[in-house]
C-alpha cells in the first residue's frame, strides 16, 4: 500500500464528520462518535430538539460529551505527517490526486473540505495558512458562543436581582395582610367572647332568681309544716279533750300541706360556643384505634378497631393482666407521654356512654371507683326525657337541653390540659383544672350496658 493510501486511511480516522477536517479540540458523545467542539455545538444550535448524534442520529438524553485529548494529539500528529509527505517528491503527485478526489467528495456532501485545493500548484505554506485560518475561525465561533452565553447570564442575573427586591416586597405585603386579617379576627373573637360572657351573665341572674324564689317558697312551706306539726302534736298529747269537729278541721287544714312536694329548681346554662374551635383543634388530630388486649370480654370491636359495642354475650377471651374484667371498657392503642392530641367520638343516640383519658397504669380488675388523677372522663346519661353530662373524678354533673351526638377530646400533656367539646355545636362541654401529668396516658372508651336493648349502639372513633 502506498504512502498516499496510508495517509488517506489515517486522515479518515482523524477527520471530523461535520467539517471533514482534522479534529480541533475534539469531544466524544455518549454513542462513541467524535467531533470538533465548535462543529458539534454549531450543529446542535442549528437543529431543534431532540438533540442527536450528527453521524449515527442517535437521540441523546442530554447535551453531554467528554473532551478527547488523545484524539486531538493524534490529529496534530496527522497534520505534521501530512506536511512531511507533501515534501516528498515521489509521493507528491499521488497525494495531490488524493486531495483532488477529497475535494470532489466534499462537494458531493455539501461540506467544505479544508484539504481540497483549487490548483495542483499549492504549496506547503498555503496549507499551513489555511489551517491557521480555520483554527482562528473556530476559536472565533467559540468566542461568539461564549459571549452570547455571558450576555444571557447577565440578563438572567439582572432579572434575579430584581426578583430579590420583588420577593422582599411581596413578603412584606403578605405580612401586612396577615397582620391585618388577624387583627380583624382578634377583634371578632373579642366581640364573640363578650357576647358569650353577657349571655352567661344573663342566664346566671335568671338561675339565681329562680333559686332565690324557690328558696323563699321552700322556707314558707317549712314554716307552715312546722306550725301544723306543732298543732297536731299538741292535740295528740290530749286526744280526749278534743272534739271530733276540731280534729276534722285540723286534718282539713293539713291536707294542702300534705299535697305539697318540695322540689329543686332546674337551672341551665347555654353551651359555651367557641368560634373556629373545631378548625383549631383539628390541627392536632391524632389517629386513634382500640386495643383488643384491653377490651372487656362482653365488648365487640370492629375489624378496623374504630368502633366498640356491648355484645351481650361473654366471649371466650384470655384473662390477661391488661384486660378489664368487670367494667365494660376498652383502652385506645395509642400511648401519650407528650404533645397535643385531639380526636372525636360518635356517640349517636346512646342513652349511656363514657369517653375520656386515663393513666396507662389504671386498674383493670374489679369495678371500684378510680382514684383521683387516674381517670378524666365524660359520661352521657339519658333518663326518660332528661339528659345530663357527668365528669369524673370527682364525679359531678350538669343538665343539658339537648343530647350530645359527637364528642371531641383534647389533651395537652405539657400544660396538663384535658377538655371535652360538643362537636356538633362547636362548644366547650367541660375543661378539667390544669394537672401535672406523670407517666403515660391513654384514651378510654365504654359503650356501657345495653339497658334492656335501649343502649346497644356503638361508640365510633371518627376518622
Amino acid at each position: 500500500m502506498s504512502t498516499a493510501d496510508l495517509m488517506e486511511n489515517l486522515r479518515e480516522e482523524l477527520t471530523c464528520f461535520i467539517c471533514l477536517d482534522y479534529f480541533t479540540s475534539p469531544v466524544t458523545t455518549e454513542c462513541g462518535h467524535s467531533f470538533c467542539l465548535v462543529c458539534l455545538l454549531r450543529s446542535w444550535e442549528e437543529h431543534s430538539a431532540p438533540l442527536s448524534c450528527p453521524e449515527c442520529w442517535r437521540t441523546l438524553e442530554m447535551p453531554h460529551f467528554q473532551p478527547n485529548e488523545r484524539l486531538g494529539r493524534l490529529a496534530g500528529i496527522g497534520r505534521q505527517l501530512r506536511s512531511q509527505v507533501l515534501q516528498s517528491d515521489g509521493e507528491q503527485v499521488g497525494y495531490r490526486r488524493m486531495l483532488a478526489a477529497t475535494k470532489v467528495f466534499s462537494a458531493d456532501k455539501g461540506s467544505v473540505n479544508s484539504f481540497s485545493t483549487q490548483s495542483h500548484g499549492i504549496d506547503r505554506a498555503y496549507h499551513l495558512n489555511d489551517a491557521e485560518e480555520q483554527n482562528r475561525k473556530k476559536l472565533q465561533e467559540v468566542l461568539n458562543i461564549l459571549r452570547k452565553k455571558k450576555k444571557e447570564a447577565q440578563v438572567i442575573l439582572t432579572h434575579e436581582k430584581e426578583r430579590v427586591i420583588l420577593c422582599k416586597e411581596e413578603t412584606k405585603n403578605c405580612k401586612q395582610v396577615v397582620v391585618s386579617e388577624y387583627v380583624k379576627m382578634y377583634e371578632f373573637l373579642r366581640e364573640e367572647e363578650q357576647l358569650q360572657l353577657q349571655l352567661l351573665e344573663r342566664e346566671e341572674r335568671e338561675n339565681v332568681r329562680k333559686l332565690r324564689d324557690n328558696e323563699l317558697q321552700l322556707t314558707q312551706q317549712i314554716r307552715s309544716l312546722s306550725r301544723m306539726i306543732e298543732q297536731i302534736e299538741g292535740r295528740c298529747q290530749n286526744p280526749s279533750t278534743q272534739a271530733s269537729e276540731d280534729v276534722r278541721g285540723t286534718l282539713e287544714r293539713s291536707e294542702p300541706l300534705l299535697l305539697q312536694c318540695p322540689e329543686a329548681v332546674t337551672t341551665e346554662l347555654s353551651l359555651c360556643h367557641v368560634t373556629g374551635m373545631r378548625e383549631m383543634l383539628r390541627k392536632f388530630s391524632t389517629d386513634i384505634t382500640l386495643d383488643p388486649s384491653t377490651a372487656n370480654a362482653y365488648l365487640v370491636l370492629s375489624e378496623d378497631l374504630k368502633s366498640v359495642r356491648h355484645g351481650g354475650i361473654r366471649q371466650q377471651l384470655p384473662d390477661n393482666p391488661e384486660r378489664f374484667d368487670q367494667s365494660a371498657t376498652v383502652l385506645g392503642a395509642q400511648i401519650f407521654t407528650c404533645g397535643r392530641h385531639y380526636w372525636e367520638v360518635e356517640v349517636g343516640a346512646k342513652t349511656e356512654w363514657e369517653v375520656g383519658i386515663c393513666r396507662d397504669s389504671v386498674s383493670r380488675k374489679g369495678n371500684l371507683p378510680k382514684p383521683p388523677g387516674d381517670l378524666f372522663s365524660l359520661i352521657g346519661l339519658k333518663i326518660g326525657e332528661d339528659y345530663s353530662l357527668w365528669v369524673s373524678s370527682p364525679l359531678k354533673g350538669q343538665h343539658v337541653r339537648d343530647p350530645v351526638h359527637r364528642v371531641g377530646v383534647f389533651l395537652d400533656y405539657e400544660s396538663g390540659h384535658i377538655a371535652f367539646y360538643n362537636v356538633t355545636e362547636e362548644s366547650l362541654i367541660y375543661c378539667f383544672p390544669p394537672t401535672s401529668f406523670e407517666g403515660a396516658l391513654r384514651p378510654i372508651f365504654s359503650p356501657c350496658l345495653p339497658n334492656e336493648g335501649t343502649n346497644t349502639g356503638p361508640l365510633t372513633i371518627c376518622s
